[in-house]
């Protein structure tokens, strides 16, 4: 049996990329002209929503904004009909805009000042009537069942201005009552591609969010790990030794299994994550690491630009 297949069976690797990088949500059918449709998919079960960040346009780096409790859209379809000999004749619709209302648990005053273009100065944010919310990116990660599959989508939203949302205060009475955060941002199509969503599902959450903090500018320059997997041939983890932390970089290991699926996923998608096993390359990330019999080497070299960093398990294989 194929090793790969055999390190990886009951918990499958991440999907392979689509070749733009993403796949393109379809425009929601139907509508008449300015009419708005709330953009679903049939084909999955929603249970979960998470990891909320924002970058605006040109900046170095982007923000999370909080614990997501919902993001709800709405897409506004432009559309025209064209009737000719008594029948419809042509007919278009295209993505106008859409409205993405966001509800965080908090919103900290510097994000704030971030998301709606405030002065943030001394610990005091200052809003004045002349800010204007800058231009961004805005990205979060959806949890789905599909078939039976737990997986992970992330929807990416490459233009959106934020408007400043009411501010809500309740005295203290016998019932507790817990305030949130709720944003509205305004998505944009990009002028020149008319691109204005992408979303990409993974197998593992660490993955999606690799991908949005490259999509968003969140740790640009960083080279480390976001997450170590290792896993036996059924799919159950193997413990490291120290448990895995993104700033420790040596570990141990033991196992009896024949082979392991081993994936290293940087904090950044941009950064690249290369496995050797007893000082040979391997080609792949994820991939099956086949054990020796004894002590064996596994090196995770993340390299982000000119900056790397080594991560070293030693597997004993009983």
């Amino acid at each position: 049996m194929d090793p790969f297949r055999a390190a990886k069976r009951g918990l499958r690797a991440p999907l392979d990329p689509p070749k733009n990088g993403g796949r393109k949500d379809d425009i929601p059918k139907g509508g008449s002209r300015g009419r708005n449709v709330k953009a679903r998919d049939d084909d999955m079960a929603y249970f979960g929503a998470n990891y909320p960040v924002f970058c605006p346009n040109g900046a170095a780096e982007g923000v999370v904004l909080g614990k997501l409790v919902g993001a709800n859209l709405t897409v506004n379809l432009a559309s025209g009909e064209l009737y000719a000999d008594d029948e419809l004749a042509e007919q278009d619709r295209t993505f106008a805009s859409g409205s993405l209302a966001m509800e965080t648990d908090d919103m900290e005053d510097d994000v704030a000042a971030t998301v709606y273009g405030a002065t943030a100065s001394g610990g005091v944010v200052t809003y004045r009537a002349s800010d204007s919310a800058p231009m961004g990116k805005l990205a979060y990660i959806k949890s789905i069942m599909r078939s039976g599959a737990k997986l992970f989508k992330a929807c990416f939203y490459p233009q959106v201005r934020a408007a400043v949302s009411n501010d809500n205060a309740q005295t203290k009475g016998n019932a507790i009552n817990f305030a949130t955060t709720s944003t509205t941002f305004t998505v944009f199509p990009d002028r020149e591609t008319g691109e204005w969503r992408e979303t990409k599902t993974f197998d593992f959450r660490e993955a999606a969010v690799s991908w949005v903090n490259e999509m968003t500018n969140i740790a640009p320059g960083s080279a480390r790990l976001l997450a170590l997997i290792i896993n036996d041939a059924g799919g159950a983890p193997i413990p490291l030794t120290p448990a895995f932390d993104p700033d420790v970089t040596a570990y141990t290991l033991e196992t009896t299994a024949a082979a392991s699926f081993v994936y290293g996923i940087p904090e950044n998608g941009g950064a690249s994550a290369a496995i050797s096993l007893n000082g040979s390359a391997i080609s792949e990330n994820p991939t099956a690491a086949v054990w020796q019999t004894g002590e064996n080497t596994l090196v995770i070299t993340v390299t982000n630009g000119n900056v790397t960093k080594a991560y070293t398990v030693t597997v004993t294989k009983e």
